[in-house]
């Protein structure tokens, strides 16, 4: 059986105290996610983010999670209602469009990142924000005709909707109301419907020095507005500070990271603030073992040199649209088992490393939900390279492209709603570090169904293809609510 699986985690350091928070949401038990921001005092703020995946099973213990201190918030929290909101869903996506812009490097293997990992990091800041610091993130962060209070509640409710076990799905796409012509030759699922597979996590945490004047509306929206989990930490046993952070990690990932910071903290990191993705499902139409086998790789097109690849093949009834116009570029979908994900490949015609970059500067949030609203399930024959990737880049210069200035300035940053400094005379908290990290890995597993999948590969002539054998990108969205998980262009998948 097809496994994909994707563990995303994030670590902001902020040199000022920042609230931590957790969202989790599961369908069967299985490895968790972490997205884990880190903030210190005074003079930094450095954000983290990685994203792993691992096929090896979860421990089967986990250790308590400390309390979160005492404040001085209200006991009783406005409940957060799953909802969508395509404002907000937009917003997201066209958050990601604009930083996929900045992160382009000549020779990169990949650029994938998690956008709802990076948006969330920046809105736990926005809420603690004040100033021109606060009026910078909500030119970016705060969709037109929607205050900046109304978004934070709305974007809580998308993602409560992300974690509910059924979740609310207005959307429906066309390809989604459709079913396939049932062929004996295709033996796409199983009889009745399918057990849930899809495991989504999300955590946002924050860990602060316990004198540290926090805010306390901060740490009440923090929580009740994302889930938020708030944990002090001792600035003079910066070795046991670390351990705890790394514990907690370690326990939200179900053991996967268990090393998320090298070394102690400084005892001038006041703030910690974590939020972690992870992402794990089951094909719906199965890749075939018996049929992955090498073949080439066209890095920079096929009049170009290659390399050899493990290359994956499957048949079935899938999503598929080609776009008829300058583009000329093909979007498949692979649902998952639950049918509330989807990855969606996405290929200009005569792909290279070139054609990526052209598609990349032309494609906007609302061309590709168009491209996507336009897909009919047909008969289609997917080649796809196995691929385990790595990807780490720093998005300082990112944030100082979207308009994050003043927030990453010593003299201008302004987080006065996170963190009362009026009686400090010392340096303003500021992010000095923005790291985002992804390790990625798509594979098949099983053999179920192998005869009947093999006689097909060889038999194409009147399907659909998408080929993956040169640069494409991946598009992992969460249809029900539209918020996209992962993004990002393959230029070798080695």
């Amino acid at each position: 059986m097809k496994h994909l699986q994707m563990l995303p985690i994030a670590l902001c350091v902020l040199l000022v105290p920042i609230v931590h928070g957790q969202w989790n949401r599961y369908y069967t038990q299985a490895p968790q996610t972490r997205y884990t921001p880190m903030v210190r005092t005074a003079q930094r703020v450095a954000l983290r983010h990685s994203f792993e995946t691992d096929g090896t099973p979860a421990p089967s213990t986990v250790r308590p999670r400390p309390p979160a201190p005492p404040t001085n918030a209200p006991s009783q929290l406005p409940a957060l209602t799953p909802d969508n909101d395509a404002k907000i869903s937009q917003l997201v996506v066209d958050f990601m469009m604009r930083i996929s812009r900045t992160l382009p490097q000549q020779q990169s293997r990949t650029e994938l990142f998690s956008p709802l990992s990076i948006i969330t990091v920046a809105n736990l800041l926005f809420l603690g924000s004040g100033g021109s610091t606060h009026e910078e993130f909500g030119k970016v962060l705060t969709p037109s005709s929607m205050n900046w209070k109304r978004m934070h509640q709305r974007y809580g409710n998308v993602l409560a909707n992300l974690m509910s076990p059924e979740p609310i799905d207005s959307r429906r796409d066309q390809w989604r109301r459709q079913t396939c012509p049932r062929d004996d030759d295709y033996e796409d699922g199983e009889g009745g419907p399918a057990a849930k597979s899809q495991v989504i996590r999300v955590a946002n945490g924050i860990f602060y020095q316990k004198d540290l004047p926090m805010r306390q509306q901060y740490v009440m929206l923090a929580r009740s507005l994302y889930g938020a989990l708030i944990q002090p930490i001792d600035p003079q046993a910066s070795a046991a500070s670390t351990a705890l952070i790394n514990r907690w990690v370690s326990d939200v990932t179900a053991g996967k990271i268990r090393n998320m910071l090298e070394g102690p903290l400084s005892p001038s990191s006041s703030v910690v603030i974590a939020n972690a993705l992870y992402f794990k499902a089951k094909w719906k139409t199965q890749f075939e073992p018996l049929v992955t086998r090498d073949a080439p790789f066209f890095p920079d097109g096929l009049d170009g040199p290659s390399y050899r690849v493990k290359m994956m093949s499957m048949s079935g009834c899938l999503p598929f649209y080609r776009v008829r116009d300058t583009l000329d570029t093909t979007i498949v979908g692979l649902p998952y088992r639950d049918d509330t994900s989807t990855m969606y490949l996405i290929q200009p015609a005569n792909s290279s490393r070139t054609a990526i970059r052209r598609l990349q500067a032309t494609l906007t949030g609302k061309m590709l939900d168009s491209w996507i609203s336009q897909m009919k399930l047909q008969s289609t024959m997917v080649r796809l390279p196995k691929m385990h990737l790595r990807n780490s880049v720093d998005l300082l210069q990112s944030f100082q492209k979207l308009g994050f200035n003043s927030i990453l300035s010593p003299a201008k940053s302004d987080l006065s709603n996170m963190i009362d400094s009026s009686s400090s005379a010392g340096p303003k908290p500021y992010v000095n570090q923005i790291l985002h990290k992804l390790d990625l890995t798509i594979d098949e597993e099983g053999t179920e169904g192998a005869a009947a999948t093999s006689a097909l590969v060889d038999r194409i002539g009147s399907q659909r293809q998408f080929n993956g054998n040169a640069p494409f990108l991946i598009y992992l969205r969460h249809d029900a609510t539209g918020l996209p998980l992962f993004y990002g262009p393959i230029f070798d998948p080695r």
